[in-house]
């Protein structure tokens, strides 16, 4: 009989999930059921044969329509454009597909074109029709593609070029007499705005004629300009000129008033006030005019004169001629006299006596100063009154702005209107032009149904189908089809694949398959477990066994993989850990007072109370410590500091230490114990634990840090077979104290008397 096992199992093996694991999980399940899916295919290839062999074959026509717009809307010529014809394609569409189209062409369909009428009720003929038919254009095309289908190819293109015409015809007559029409409209509405227009101009010109508005400028940018406003400026501008005159006045008479007050020299504003009113006119003032005025003038002229004609005679006779030194010397005798006379002026101001001088000269200082300020204050008077009168003209001017705006906007309307009235009557009926450029033709191959399509339209029916159906019944059927699925949703080495054992007939340890025939082909499956187990990376002394829920073979296994490290030479310890359901102790038949419960709640030394407590069932290098009395509190017991302390004696004491624990979903014993050995395994019954089930428990145990070492995948069938027969099983978390065993006696129950076969304590020097 050949043995099913894994010897060189990895110590680790990666851990998938989420949506990547499961999709590899879901491949692995449709390569197991392969069949189902061909078996899918097969009958949706077979309908897509009889379907393609019995559909009736339809056939189409199609034509293709130019549609060109030569004019565009009546107001404006920007819609006159090839966007606007685009933009208006899928208008022109629906109208090839409107009833009054579909029914002239209907009316045109001789009897042997009606075919596909047959059945239908002869108020739905337009309705079918349009059922049979497609209307599209390409984008930025003016382009309109019409498509038909029918039992018959010839029908098809009749059809097609039947509803063409009747297309033309309904355009044709909706833009006949188009221009006349338009024509019209533009009319009413150019008179209409010719009104409006004339109004408009007429209340501006009325306006500008009120309020006084003057044109500056000779080119088509003239600038309006007020004749109020013009006369602030200006006036702006001398006030400005006259204050600043009235200031300079007001200082020179102040300087004047304080010079002779003060006794100081007057001398300085005698030739200020000379610059200022001129000279003749102040000597004049001061009573100095004593020479004629226009006999110095006349003089000055002279002597300018003089000058020029010696610039003359220089460039013509040399300096020494006669009448050059002749009149050299009269052009020196007049400079003498003028600069004699500004002598004598000026001695003749000293001469004056400061009594005489000082009065004149303030008289005169304030004089200037009064007729500066006169001239400021009537200025002022001038300018304020033009300014109130420009800003009363305001509003006037707003409203002429605004009536500007308008007749130029009016005015720019009706130049459009203009323009596209002589459009309309130099292209009078030409708006829009439809014409065919493809007309229909006859095609003899059906678009349905074709072979192509339904070949790929089967095979994707057929692999949704068998897919869907695989995932239905690996829902249902929820269990491990592969050692390869367990590794992977696990994340666990498979340490061996244990076949369904035969009952060996014993009792006691007569049961054990490796005691009773350890020859058999069965034995190798733990030995071949004992020999994973031994190449696992890291310590395996201390190991627990477990599985995910109760009867899935977890003490039988960890029976024989016990005896099977005995028969290796190994001094190996047995301990049954499940207080709760003692399976190891039944099987052994060692039900009674002493075992793992008592050592943990005596006080004793733990290397006496252990020597007490365990049996030796005649197995060379095989002791066992049996579960003992049921305990009221197994949890506690378990995560005591004295069980660790039986673990650390155990460890110093044999070779292998191997420990039963109750299911892990059941109860938390199996993470107590786990957190105190080197490793765990998992014993799985594949036709009996849920995939999801035993997801569970491994995240559980890893959750709470204990070292999962691998998996034992017990209980297969015949060899090829899938695992699993469809059964269940289920425990909840009732896993409990379900058994007969002696009864605590802590608890006040009896103590169950002698063990079966009245084994003694191994008695050993600790």
């Amino acid at each position: 009989m050949s043995i099913d096992a894994d010897p060189t199992a990895p110590a680790d093996v990666p851990h998938h999930s989420g949506a990547l694991g499961e999709l590899v999980r879901f491949l692995q399940v449709v390569r197991l059921r392969k069949w189902t899916l061909v078996a899918c295919l097969l009958v949706a290839g077979a309908g897509g044969a009889v379907y393609y062999a019995t559909a009736t074959r339809i056939y189409e026509s199609s034509a293709e329509v130019l549609v060109l717009q030569t004019g565009g809307n009546v107001l404006d010529q920007r819609d006159a454009t090839p966007k606007t014809i685009q933009d208006q394609m899928p208008t022109y569409q629906r109208l090839m597909l409107s009833d009054k189209v579909l029914e002239a062409a209907i009316k045109s369909l001789p009897a042997k074109h009606r075919i596909d009428f047959e059945g239908v009720p002869k108020t739905k003929w337009t309705q079918s029709l349009r059922s049979r038919m497609s209307v599209s254009s390409a984008r930025l095309t003016n382009i309109i593609t019409l498509r038909c289908t029918s039992k018959n190819p010839q029908t098809a293109a009749f059809v097609v070029g039947a509803i063409v015409e009747s297309y033309l015809r309904f355009m044709a007559e909706t833009n006949r007499n188009s221009s006349q029409e338009t024509l019209l409209l533009l009319t009413r509405k150019r008179d209409e705005y010719a009104q409006i227009l004339d109004e408009k101009e007429s209340r501006l010109h009325q306006l500008k004629s009120q309020s006084g508005i003057l044109l500056s400028g000779t080119n088509e940018h003239e600038r309006e300009s007020h004749i109020l406003a013009e006369r602030a400026k200006k006036l702006n501008l001398a006030l400005t000129d006259a204050v600043q005159k009235t200031a300079d006045a007001k200082a020179f008479y102040e300087a004047v008033a304080f010079a002779v007050n003060s006794g100081g020299d007057i001398q300085q504003f005698v030739m200020q006030l000379a610059d200022v009113v001129g000279r003749e006119v102040l000597l004049k003032e001061l009573g100095l005019g004593t020479q004629d005025s226009y006999t110095l003038a006349k003089i000055e002229q002279e002597l300018i004169a003089d000058q020029q004609s010696l610039q003359n005679l220089l460039g013509k006779l040399g300096p020494a001629h006669p009448d050059v030194v002749q009149l050299e010397s009269k052009i020196a005798a007049t400079q003498r006299y003028l600069s004699n006379r500004n002598i004598a002026v000026a001695e003749s101001i000293k001469q004056l006596s400061a009594n005489e001088l000082g009065p004149r000269l303030l008289k005169m200082a304030a004089q200037r100063y009064q007729q500066a300020a006169a001239q400021e204050e009537a200025l002022r008077q001038q300018f304020d009154q033009a300014h109130a009168q420009a800003l009363a003209l305001n509003s006037t001017l707003a409203e002429l702005q605004r009536l500007e705006n308008e007749v130029s906007r009016i005015r720019k309307y009706y130049d459009t209107i203009l323009d596209q009235m002589k459009n309309v009557d130099f292209g009078a009926d030409n708006s829009l032009r439809v014409r065919i450029v493809s007309e229909p033709k006859v095609l003899l191959f059906p678009v349905s149904p074709k072979l192509s399509s339904t070949g790929l339209l089967a095979l994707a029916l057929g692999t949704v189908v068998g897919l869907g159906l695989i995932y239905v019944l690996d829902a249902i059927d929820d269990r491990f089809k592969s050692p390869d699925e367990l590794k992977w949703l696990l994340g666990l080495p498979v340490l061996a694949m244990i076949r369904q054992i035969r009952e060996t007939g014993g009792t006691g340890i007569q049961q054990v398959l490796t005691y009773a025939r350890p020859d058999s082909a069965e034995s190798e499956c733990f030995r071949t477990l004992r020999s994973a187990i031994t190449f696992c990376a890291g310590d395996t002394q201390r190991l627990v066994i477990t599985s995910t829920e109760p009867g899935d073979g977890k003490t039988t296994t960890l029976a024989n993989l016990a005896v099977a490290f005995a028969q290796a030479k190994k001094k190996t310890l047995l301990i049954d850990a499940d207080l709760r359901r003692p399976g190891l102790t039944q099987l052994l038949e060692l039900k009674g007072p002493r075992g793992l419960s008592q050592v943990l709640r005596e006080t004793a030394p733990i290397a006496d109370s252990a020597l007490e407590n365990i049996f030796h069932l005649g197995v060379e290098n095989l002791d066992v410590m049996p579960s003992g009395p049921r305990p009221a509190n197994p949890s506690e017991l378990l995560s005591s500091e004295r069980f660790n302390d039986l673990l650390a004696w155990a460890e110093s004491i044999y070779d292998q230490i191997l420990i039963d624990a109750p299911p892990v979903l059941a109860v938390t014993d199996p993470a107590i114990i786990g957190r105190m050995v080197d490793g765990a395994v998992i014993v799985i019954r594949p036709d009996k634990n849920r995939r999801k089930m035993v997801v569970r428990a491994v995240e559980a145990y890893r959750n709470t840090g204990v070292r999962v070492l691998g998996a034992v995948i017990n209980h297969l069938g015949d060899v090829g077979q899938e695992y699993g027969y469809g059964y269940g099983y289920g425990y909840g978390y009732g896993y409990g104290y379900g058994h007969d065993d002696a009864t605590d006696p802590q608890t006040g129950g009896d103590d169950g008397g002698d063990d079966a076969h009245e084994l003694q304590p191994v008695r050993r020097a600790a």
